[in-house]
């Protein structure tokens, strides 16, 4: 009995697969390079380039993991047949690459909370609210102080000068 879901491979499918990725990433790599160097199109408003720091990590992570997966693809016995879980899959990246539209509302939904707490912060600054409280905040620290001429004060007073 097989507990949870495995998937069973061909060393030679696992390999052809890991071969796919490996290639994907490679052609990420080459994209960044031309992104870091390409100029933005003057002529169209939505066209914009990268920051050369982005596309360098860009191009260090795709790099890095080309090198993961070709490792693993030189490690696979392709006469064998092996047993993979999600782990696996996740790792050397067998399923089908998820749809970027899928993808970005699966994000959306693990950030969820934050999001919301910015369109909070966005709304009471908005308001007027937010900044309203800060300026009063302000402007109050700044006010000079006003003695209190309470009676308890004045005692308080004639206590100190009797310590002095």
């Amino acid at each position: 009995m097989i507990e949870g879901l495995k998937l069973t491979m061909t060393g030679d499918e696992l390999r052809d697969r890991l071969q796919e990725r490996m290639e994907r990433h490679r052609g990420l790599v080459a994209h960044y390079e031309r992104e870091a160097k390409r100029e933005p199109n003057p002529d169209d408003e939505c066209d914009f380039g990268l920051p050369e720091h982005m596309c360098e990590y860009e191009q260090e992570l795709h790099g890095w993991r080309a090198e993961v997966l070709e490792y693993i693809r030189d490690h696979i016995d392709e006469d064998e047949v092996y047993r993979l879980a999600a782990a696996d899959l996740e790792f050397g990246e067998i399923l089908p690459e998820m749809p970027g539209i899928v993808e970005q509302e699966e994000y959306e939904r693990k950030e969820g909370i934050r999001f919301s707490m910015e369109r909070i912060a966005k709304e009471i600054d908005s308001s007027g609210f937010g900044m309203g409280m800060l300026a009063d905040a302000i402007a109050r620290r700044d006010e000079p102080r006003v003695e209190d001429a309470s009676p308890r004060s004045a005692a308080a007073e004639d206590e100190v000068e009797h310590a002095s």
